[in-house]
């Protein structure tokens, strides 16, 4: 089933007529159309793009002539914003906007996305409104078949990330170098340029405090490494984090923490399954990190596709139970100052009866 079809069958539940979607990942989820987020809003956009789709699976798009034509089974409008004059994007997306409401025939209740409905189209859809975040949050976590290869590509290419960093994390090294590197090798396996979240950190000092910059640090024996990496891939994420030490001699303080998180990220791979509780997945996961002496300050993970972080997150409270072929990050790390930090994650997919790690690669600490 398309994600159109099954974004029509949403609607039917909700009693609403029509999904106007506003954010860049659902835009993707619904209609496959990759709004370019490299540089932040293009300054060539009126407004954010816009996908219609209907109960009875019609659909469109409205975007700038900077990002048009990319095909797909739905009606478009790429209108004027970027050009050689001086243009009204604004006034050009308003009537864009206008005239695929009316190609379309839209009307009845429509079904908005509160985090990004702009006030730019506030006065020309139907007042009769509901928000959808979160039955569209749900829909989203559950991936179709097209969307299980995109999502093993995006999980390939991060995994051809974590080798190259590896490779390349050798006494002498400056951090920021490595990093483009890696982010090259990544793109050239992508044959695109690709939008990417993540971290490359050395040093103990560095890896044991959460959010540090990349810095021109110089690598030396011994530094412990973080490398977090998480490519958009034709729309989609993938995501990935290892740990290891320059010259793999990890002291024996740092071999026990590392221990204790991949020994739990193992646990993951054997414990998810449809039907289990997210809540009670981290509870496991949690205890028995605590039990081998370490915790972590973060959640122990999070769904993934066309956003880098879906739902669910993988909290104490968080009720829903894994369905089959939902992605699923799981990130088991500790962080102690004067031995460093890590993380250990892999992408899992929920399959019928367990779960399978979708792109492995190397995962030791030496």
């Amino acid at each position: 089933m398309t994600n159109i079809e099954r974004l029509g069958s949403l609607l039917v539940e909700i009693d609403a007529d029509w999904a106007v979607l506003t954010g860049a990942d659902s835009v993707c989820f619904a209609t496959g159309h990759v709004v370019p987020i490299e540089i932040g809003q293009s300054p060539f956009a009126g407004g954010p793009t816009v996908a219609f789709v209907g109960r009875d699976g019609s659909a469109g798009v409205v975007c700038p002539n900077t990002d048009g034509g990319q095909g797909g089974d739905h009606e478009e409008i790429a209108y004027v914003g970027f050009a050689n004059q001086v243009t009204d994007q604004v006034a050009n997306y308003r009537a864009a906007v206008t005239e695929m409401v009316g190609r379309l025939g839209l009307s009845g209740s429509i079904a908005i996305e509160a985090s990004s409905f702009p006030h730019a189209l506030s006065d020309l859809l139907p007042d009769s409104r509901q928000t959808a975040d979160a039955p569209l949050a749900r829909l989203r976590a559950v991936k179709n078949d097209a969307e299980v290869a995109l999502m093993t590509n995006a999980a390939q290419v991060a995994a051809a990330g974590q080798k190259e960093a590896r490779r390349l994390s050798v006494p002498g090294a400056c951090e920021m170098e490595n990093f483009g590197h890696v982010r090259s090798a990544m793109e050239v396996m992508a044959n695109a340029r690709c939008p990417l979240a993540g971290e490359y950190i050395t040093g103990v000092d560095g890896t044991s405090r959460l959010g540090t910059p990349i810095s021109d640090r110089t690598l030396e024996n011994g530094d412990p490494v973080l490398c977090d990496l998480a490519p958009r891939v034709a729309g989609y994420w993938g995501d990935s984090c290892s740990a290891f030490i320059v010259g793999g001699e990890p002291v024996d303080a740092y071999r026990r923490m590392y221990d204790a998180a991949k020994s739990t990220l193992d646990l993951a791979i054997a414990e998810l399954r449809p039907g289990l509780r997210a809540c009670d997945f981290d509870a496991t996961l949690r205890a028995h990190m605590k039990g081998m002496g370490f915790e972590y300050p973060h959640h122990s993970g999070h769904g993934i596709g066309t956003s880098v972080h879906e739902f669910p997150r993988l909290v104490p409270d968080e009720t829903t139970a894994f369905e089959e072929n939902m992605f699923i990050m799981v990130e088991p790390g500790s962080y102690a100052p004067g031995l460093g930090g890590l993380r250990c994650e892999f992408m899992l997919r929920v399959t019928a009866t367990g779960a399978e790690v979708v792109a492995p690669f190397e995962m030791t600490c030496a």
